[in-house]
């Protein structure tokens, strides 16, 4: 799945469904790093907040191929974010810059 450098569950995965379809209102693409904490798990999904960064849709391909090789790709630091979500019921996420992220 792009955006992720491991193979998650199914659960997780419905969840960074929610985080891409944010990303692609914003006109970008999601690329996880880590989780930040904030777990939540029930029958349907796994969710956690996560730190990343929210490329733009247009350079996202010559971003993964860095993202896929590399643990910390350089000269992407202005797209670094948190993805947060919050509303155990009906999940909704957004997008918060890191504090020296200029974002796009």
């Amino acid at each position: 799945m792009i955006g992720l450098r491991t193979c998650e569950g199914k659960k997780f995965e419905k969840f960074f469904e929610l985080v891409q379809q944010e990303a692609k209102k914003k006109g970008g693409v999601f690329f996880a790093d880590c989780g930040e904490g904030n777990e939540f798990s029930n029958d349907h999904m796994e969710r956690e907040n996560l730190s990343g960064w929210l490329i733009p849709i247009e350079i996202a391909e010559e971003f993964e191929k860095e993202f896929l090789e590399k643990t910390d790709p350089e000269g992407w630091d202005k797209f670094l974010c948190w993805a947060l979500w919050e509303n155990a019921d009906n999940p909704k996420i957004s997008f918060d810059w890191c504090k020296y992220s200029s974002g796009f």
